[in-house]
């Protein structure tokens, strides 16, 4: 019954924490020009009629986007839709990996790693830019793919279990849903389902066949779908491939993957530099845990005073050590903690099966299956492993699955005592705890700072005072002047304004949603303009988005594929109507133009 109340009292914390986060971030999860606005204007789009990859274009897959429209169409446009129902789907998510981790690692585990999922990853403004939570992402598919994803471990999991035609439908469908996201889901889902089937086969050979079928069956549903949809609008061969854009836009623009911010993604950009970095992190931490390991495990052999000494000597070097960790930096060590805890797994399974009688654990599948999903999900980062940036969704598994071997698992290598859970937990909460603090601490300050309301109703938001980063206010003050134009004036925004767009409810007649990088790059920005000439646009905003010094462009404008014959093409046809700030183009100021067609 103590444990009963125990586990309560844990799941309430993980609640509070996650309140806490909610409230303390409420209406502050996007930014009103960089990667937010696609996730509001495609939909908004799409809820009016238009049609993905014909009218709007995107890089992934179509599930979200028709998602989130049939939510605008439904309830009507407004940023706040979106929110809600993607923390109504973290709430699936969190109370999901609960569920898993629990099976896993017990109630101790769970506990230990959602308090860290909701700290570091869900909320917590670890960049300067807080696009990375799962209230309004930069991508809707991180939400929608991180709940597939736990739902695909729930159902290869029961699936290795009772091997029925059921749960190979369900785990046949959730992969097909997968295939309509994002790369990074599609390559977890294959992961998982190959390790549930070397499990399965191990376990049970029986009607092997008709249950494959069945996974393949539903798996291909969620593409059929889509590809009929599609059939509508493209020829058959364009329909399949609208349909799986998740991973067909691989296939056809292969530059993208060699361009130098997509190797440093992966961290392929410096290879041996980062892998020297990884190997140094993790040996920092696998050194650190087994240190403490060997202290507990001195303490519990010992009695009475020397016993009390021991551990509380534990307890503050994990104290000392998360207060000297780089917790921002800790994303370099999760692979390779990975990795190592893979190993140890094989070697220790090796001894058990070498003694007669051993009965294998039973909780074993779910911890190779979520090790799996956790080691799949960081591949798009295996030499630039990280919880910041994408690292909220793509090393939350890993973070996951590292606290909760360090809270739980550990105690089960340490000499039996009945204390030993307790003890390990409790040395584990010290060595997180300054982390957690430091997450808490980041979070509050960040987020403090954010006072300006942009926008306004269920699209109104919280940027930083224009002394501090001015594009909310530049956003308020190019509002003020679009707001007045009839609802059926076209909007060109430079050189990526979605957001714009979707505020000031204008449509775009081009569907990029930005123009730089792989839409213009390759001898794109040529077609752009053609398409310019055909569908000039009414009016063309020109407002700064930081950050371009990642893709190469120091002025926005400098070179073909980087805007240049485009504002050539503007400037030749547009004059300026309005003016706020400084030069747009330059990427160390801010500012942003309005420009009205020049008539004949």
């Amino acid at each position: 019954m103590n444990g009963q109340w125990l586990e309560a009292a844990g799941i309430l914390t993980v609640i509070t924490t996650t309140v806490y986060f909610i409230v303390l971030s409420w209406r502050k999860w996007c930014h009103p020009i960089v990667d937010s606005g696609r996730e509001l204007y495609t939909p908004w789009r799409l809820s009016e009629g238009a049609v993905l990859y014909q009218d709007v274009d995107d890089v992934y897959g179509p599930l979200s986007q028709y998602f989130n429209a049939v939510l605008f169409k439904v309830f009507g446009p407004g940023m706040m839709v979106l929110a809600v129902a993607n923390l109504v789907i973290f709430a699936g998510i969190l109370g999901l990996a609960y569920l898993l981790f629990r099976r896993a690692w017990g109630a101790v585990g769970a506990l230990g790693a959602s308090v860290v999922f909701v700290t570091f990853f869900a909320f917590c403004p670890l960049l300067d830019i807080n696009i990375f939570n799962y209230a309004l992402p930069y991508s809707h598919e991180a939400t929608h793919g991180m709940l597939v994803t736990l739902g695909l471990i729930w159902a290869v999991g029961r699936w290795v279990k009772v091997p029925g035609l059921g749960w190979g439908g369900v785990a046949g469908g959730l992969v097909g849903l997968a295939l309509v996201l994002k790369p990074e889901f599609i390559f977890a889902a294959a992961v998982l389902v190959v390790t549930a089937v070397i499990l399965r086969r191990r376990q049970w050979p029986q009607r092997g066949g008709m249950s494959v079928l069945v996974f393949a069956v539903a798996a291909l549903v969620p593409t059929a779908v889509f590809t009929c949809y599609f059939m509508r609008y493209f020829p058959p061969l364009e329909a399949l491939s609208a349909a799986g854009r998740a991973w067909w836009s691989l296939l056809i623009m292969p530059d993208i993957l060699a361009k130098n911010y997509q190797l440093s993604f992966i961290g392929l950009d410096s290879p041996w530099a980062n892998l020297a970095q990884h190997l140094h992190k993790t040996a920092l931490v696998v050194t650190c845990i087994g240190v403490l390991g060997v202290l507990v495990a001195v303490g519990l052999l010992r009695s009475g005073a020397s016993k009390l000494v021991v551990l509380s000597f534990a307890t503050a070097a994990a104290l000392v050590a998360g207060l000297s960790a780089d917790w921002g930096s800790s994303g370099r060590s999760l692979l390779g903690l990975l990795l190592c805890y893979v190993t140890f797994r094989f070697w220790r399974g090796g001894q058990s099966a070498s003694k007669a009688g051993s009965i294998r654990e039973p909780q074993a599948d779910w911890r190779i299956l979520i090790t799996a999903g956790a080691v799949a999900m960081m591949a798009r980062m295996f030499l630039n492993g990280r919880i910041v940036q994408f690292g909220f969704f793509q090393a939350a598994l890993a973070g996951m699955v590292a606290t909760a071997i360090i809270c739980s698992e550990a105690a089960e290598w340490l000499p039996g005592t009945r204390w030993r859970r307790a003890t390990v937990a409790f040395i584990a909460a010290a060595l997180f705890a300054p982390g957690l603090w430091w997450a808490g601490k980041r979070a509050h300050d960040y987020y403090s700072w954010q006072t300006l309301a942009v926008a306004d109703a269920r699209d109104r938001f919280y940027h930083f005072e224009p002394e501090i980063e001015a594009s909310g206010q530049l956003m308020n003050d190019v509002l003020g002047v679009l707001r007045e134009l009839p609802r059926e004036t076209t909007l060109l925004a430079l050189p990526e304004g979605s957001m714009v767009n979707y505020l000031a409810r204008l449509r775009s007649p081009l569907p990029q949603f930005q123009y730089y990088s792989f839409t213009t790059e390759a001898g794109r920005e040529k077609g752009i303009v053609d398409a310019l000439r055909l569908r000039p646009p009414d009016r063309v905003v020109v407002i700064s988005r930081f950050g371009l010094g990642d893709f190469g462009i120091v002025r926005y404008g400098e070179r073909d594929g980087a805007g240049r014959q485009i504002i050539e093409w503007v400037n030749q046809n547009y004059r300026i109507t309005h003016r706020f700030g400084g030069d747009p183009l330059a990427t160390d100021q801010r500012g942003a133009y309005i420009l009205s067609r020049i008539r004949d």
